[in-house]
């Protein structure tokens, strides 16, 4: 069996996936990045390099990711919010502790072409004391 096939198979992973992008949509300290997109879209995108990387025989066809994120400015916290929406989805969903890692690790590898390298703002972008 495959990853994909363990983490519950294509109703799953596309439920995993919906319920995570609307939560991404509605979300206070990521949502603004979603403005204007087409969330089904979003969901075909996010279903296809999910299901890519625990083994399905899908093919990504969205646009590479570093160019697609790197103009949106993402720093670390951003990243790592996404992370922690992605990680309940699958939780709640029941996936195998073994498979929701692999899941999860292939999504932190990405974290280098994603972000701007930042941790939580860039810098200067804090108001000063007073």
């Amino acid at each position: 069996m495959t990853p994909f096939e363990r983490a519950g198979g294509e109703p799953v992973v596309r439920a995993i996936v919906d319920a995570f992008v609307d939560r991404q949509f509605g979300d206070p300290i990521i949502g603004f990045f979603f403005t204007g997109k087409d969330r089904a879209r979003v969901k075909l995108h996010e279903y296809e390099h999910a299901a890519a990387a625990l083994g399905a025989a899908v093919a990504y066809t969205g646009r590479p990711i570093p160019s697609l994120h790197r103009p949106l400015r993402i720093n670390a916290g951003q990243f790592r919010r996404r992370l922690a929406l992605l990680k309940q989805e699958i939780e709640r969903a029941g996936v195998p502790a073994d498979i929701a890692e692999l899941w999860l690790d292939g999504q932190r590898r990405m974290e280098r072409a994603i972000t701007d390298g930042t941790d939580c703002a860039p810098p200067g972008s804090h108001a000063p004391p007073g």
